[in-house]
């Protein structure tokens, strides 16, 4: 792939995992007919997501789909924190707060947490000025956590889905720390399908059982359409494409790209559902985006190799 069709590719995964976040409200919150529960969404993605996955991996190269019972057991353990954990908080988020502060909050700060999950877990370098870049990072997230077209407030359902918010980026950054590891000697696509794999497996349960006491019927069509663009260009495309364009510009290159994903999806919220972009998302994306450069080192390692095989969205 070329470096300028790799390009195009990165930014398209931007735009459709921006529309992603707004994707997931219509489907939890729509105009009219049935909505699907946090739960029940993320299951049926990645359970119709994963088959298809493996089918197209298997095609490619039949040894991705070898697992030693090593790897078994840590996909099980990173499906489950990762997809399922990581995915229901998200979703929930979704529910309580703007599609805006959601991708600020969440996305625009995880690379931050893996920052600090770095420092605790493997005691990498935190100089002063990661730590100056910290600190206006967090100023960023107070001011987007806490607006409000009339001005600044501190109470109202916003603030449960800015926690949340919060917490799936600190939950996900610890994620992306320990797999980076991982990534050092398995290629990203085998590590993405045992991700999603094991995420469909843990959500089958409840996707059965809520699945058969559930009125597909009564599901309006733009529902359905917001839940196809969640599996399909978000989850299916997105993984794939990011990975096969990530090695035609390299790992930093493209993770700075992700900068951009909460202004795609700010952009998204508003010519679609008319959600406002306030001057405190722009204040408040601006803090955090410099404090994340600031606390990143030229010869980062880690966090954007794990980014490459589960791509934040």
């Amino acid at each position: 792939m070329s470096r300028r069709l790799a390009w195009t590719v990165i930014i398209l995964c931007i735009a459709i995992w921006g529309v992603n976040a707004t994707a997931l409200k219509v489907a939890m919150r729509p105009a009219s007919g049935l909505a699907f529960d946090p739960i029940f969404l993320s299951g049926l993605r990645f359970c119709f997501v994963a088959p298809l996955l493996a089918l197209g991996l298997g095609w490619q190269d039949r040894t991705l789909l070898k697992f030693t019972r090593r790897e078994l057991a840590m996909y099980a353990c990173f499906g489950l924190s990762s997809i399922v954990v990581g995915e229901i908080i998200q979703a929930l988020a979704i529910r309580y707060t703007s599609v805006a502060n959601l991708t600020l909050l969440s996305h625009g700060t995880i690379p931050l947490s893996t920052a600090l999950w770095a420092r605790g877990l493997y005691g990498e370098p935190f100089g002063k000025k990661a730590l100056l870049g910290a600190g206006i990072a967090l100023i960023g997230v107070a001011l987007v956590a806490t607006h409000a077209p009339g001005g600044l407030h501190f109470s109202g359902d916003t603030w449960r889905g800015d926690a949340l918010a919060l917490l799936r980026a600190a939950l996900h950054g610890g994620f992306l720390t320990l797999l980076g590891n991982q990534l050092q000697s398995t290629p990203a696509l085998k590590v993405t399908l045992g991700n999603v794999g094991f995420g469909a497996l843990w959500s089958l349960p409840y996707v059965l059982w809520r699945g058969s006491s559930f009125d597909f019927a009564a599901v309006a069509p733009q529902t359905w359409l917001a839940v196809f663009w969640t599996a399909v260009p978000t989850t299916l495309f997105g993984f794939v494409a990011w990975n096969a364009a990530v090695g035609s510009v390299g790992t930093v290159a493209a993770t700075s790209a992700m900068y951009a994903l909460p202004f795609a999806a700010a952009v998204g919220a508003y010519f679609m559902i008319h959600e406002p972009i306030t001057l405190w998302h722009v204040l408040g994306g601006g803090l955090i985006i410099t404090g994340i450069l600031l606390t990143r080192k030229k010869k980062d390692i880690s966090p954007p190799q794990a980014l490459r095989a589960t791509p934040s969205q």
